[in-house]
């Protein structure tokens, strides 16, 4: 008789719990599907820039994913005046479906590029050769501290 009272108590207490536990704290959301590790990148369709704005000599973080056999083309990173391609990266889906990059925009006099001014503005990623919309993201007017001396003019 006592085991059953005692057995009767805590079934009692669980439940108690439980109910407590779901008006106090609220119901609990499982997700089953995993978070989108890039859902907050600046992205198109399979292709992404991990922010929208930039500071001077921040590196600029680019993904490919999840890429079809039939995505082949190359992805061109436009300077803010329109026509100066800064770096070009190829892609065919078929030989990979995914990769990571980064690259610092920097000064080159080689390239023409003589002063922070030349990297200063929106720039465009082209995806070239795909049906796939641009993105854009700008360069501020402001450099990290670090990276001062290395944006010296150089032509």
């Amino acid at each position: 008789m006592k085991a059953k009272i005692i057995g009767i108590a805590i079934v009692v207490a669980v439940v108690v719990s439980v109910i407590s536990a779901i008006l106090f704290a609220g119901p609990v959301e499982v997700s089953t599907e995993p978070e989108d590790e890039f859902a907050h990148w600046n992205r198109s369709e399979h292709f992404g820039v991990n922010k929208y704005e930039y500071k001077i000599g921040e590196n600029i973080f680019f993904i490919a994913r999840d890429l079809s056999p039939y995505d082949v083309g190359s992805i061109a990173f436009v300077m803010p005046n329109g026509t100066t391609k800064y770096i070009v990266i190829p892609f065919d889906g078929s030989i990979k479906s995914g990769f990571n990059q980064y690259f610092k925009p920097s000064l080159s006099k080689a390239r023409g590029i003589c002063s922070t001014a030349d990297l200063i503005g929106e720039w465009s990623v082209v995806f070239q050769g795909t049906r796939y919309e641009p993105l854009k993201f700008k360069i501020i007017n402001e450099t990290i501290p670090s990276e001062i001396a290395i944006f010296e003019r150089v032509c």
